[in-house]
């Protein structure tokens, strides 16, 4: 259903990057006005000039295209997590992949990836590519360095590799990423200098209008969507936003350490969604890696019990019962304006990381470290005879 709508839809997003990639073919200023109606450029100027192939498609065959690619996409990661917890052999691995990645499409953070031509899918497609494969391997970095050029909020994952004391592949992300902005620089040199030096990266204003939109699905929303001021708002994100991102990365840590990267990873995509100054409900895409994960741990009865909430609450992350709450049409009027109920499901992604913190803590602190040689992590059936073969995927 998804991909029939996304076919049918306008794709704002997808018309905006192609509005991007043309006005860098055309020489035309990238950032000091919009560039498609009144939508501004709000990316980096390297992902423009990765944008650049779309513009000469027409508006039908890049809707295709990105529907098809992000398909694959989709498709990829949820076979990426499952290999990644252990699940190698085809009979078995092709019936999971098809389930969960068939259920996926109906969450509201992928449905809209599809709809809008988000890039969201390709992010979290780089960043499990390369930390949930050989670590020894000599390019593992690459992956988040151009997730980070293309988008900002990968990030956090350079922060998870030094944290986890994968230096050298921190360096080589954080190397990559800084190449991305020399080429920029060499190929883009005025939009470049607009981005980088005159801190249009810093100007929430492009992203929306309205910082208190009830479409911001962050931390920073939370607060400004519940009456605090601005200003506060302000304060109170920087000091809430730093204290859960190092949570986040603790706990990261801990299950990294615990044989769970996984866990590590999507808890890491998760919490830059919810740090972020603003957030769209498809920035929480992350939850399909999660989902793989809660799919897997809801198979072992000892841990079950700790992460059942988190994996209702993903279930019902639907784009109807969020848009009781969250219509996507600014001038709709949400069914659910006031009360408990309307909270809840506007601040849901919110509400859904704070319990995947929990239910880490929980889960993490239940389990003890096991013994030498032994495999940790969540085994499920007949993969628990092939997490041997987990250290030399590529």
């Amino acid at each position: 259903m998804s991909m029939v709508l996304a076919m049918r839809a306008e794709s704002v997003d997808l018309e905006v990057y192609r509005a991007g990639g043309e006005a860098v073919l055309a020489g035309r200023d990238l950032y000091k006005g919009p560039v498609w109606y009144d939508f501004r450029f709000t990316y980096p100027p390297f992902a423009a000039l990765v944008f650049t192939p779309l513009s000469p498609l027409s508006a039908e065959a890049a809707r295709i295209l990105v529907v098809l690619l992000n398909t694959s996409l989709l498709v990829f990661i949820v076979a990426r997590s499952w290999r990644s917890l252990g699940l190698t052999r085809t009979r078995p691995l092709v019936p999971a992949v098809i389930a969960v990645s068939g259920a996926s499409f109906a969450l509201e953070s992928v449905h809209s990836n599809f709809i809008d031509g988000q890039i969201n899918l390709l992010l979290v497609a780089l960043v499990l590519a390369d930390l949930t494969g050989r670590t020894d391997h000599p390019i593992r970095g690459v992956g988040v360095g151009i997730a980070a050029a293309l988008k900002l909020t990968p990030l956090i994952f350079v922060a998870h590799l030094i944290v986890t004391r994968k230096y050298r592949q921190a360096a080589v992300a954080s190397a990559t990423a800084a190449g991305t902005v020399l080429v920029s620089f060499l190929l883009v040199p005025a939009a470049a200098t607009d981005y980088w030096l005159h801190g249009m990266f810093t100007d929430l204003s492009r992203i929306h209008v309205d910082p208190a939109s009830r479409h911001n699905q962050s931390l920073r929303g939370l607060l400004l969507k519940n009456g605090v001021p601005e200003a506060p708002a302000l304060w109170l994100w920087l000091v809430f936003g730093a204290a859960v991102g190092v949570a986040a990365l603790t706990l990261a840590a801990w299950a990294t350490r615990r044989g769970e990267r996984l866990l590590a990873v999507s808890l890491c995509g998760l919490c830059a969604a919810a740090v972020s100054p603003w957030s769209w409900g498809h920035h929480w895409v992350w939850l399909v890696p999660l989902g793989v994960f809660l799919v897997s741990v809801a198979g072992r009865p000892d841990r079950r019990g700790r992460w059942l909430p988190t994996l209702v609450l993903v279930v019902c992350s639907l784009p109807g019962v969020l848009a009781l709450a969250d219509p996507m049409d600014d001038d709709a009027t949400p069914v659910l304006a006031n009360g408990p109920l309307a909270f809840v499901l506007a601040n849901f992604y919110v509400i859904i990381f704070m319990t995947v913190l929990a239910a880490t803590v929980a889960d993490l602190r239940g389990r003890h470290t096991p013994p030498a040689g032994q495999p940790p992590g969540p085994l499920i059936g007949p993969a628990a005879a092939h997490r041997s073969h987990l250290s030399r995927e590529g």
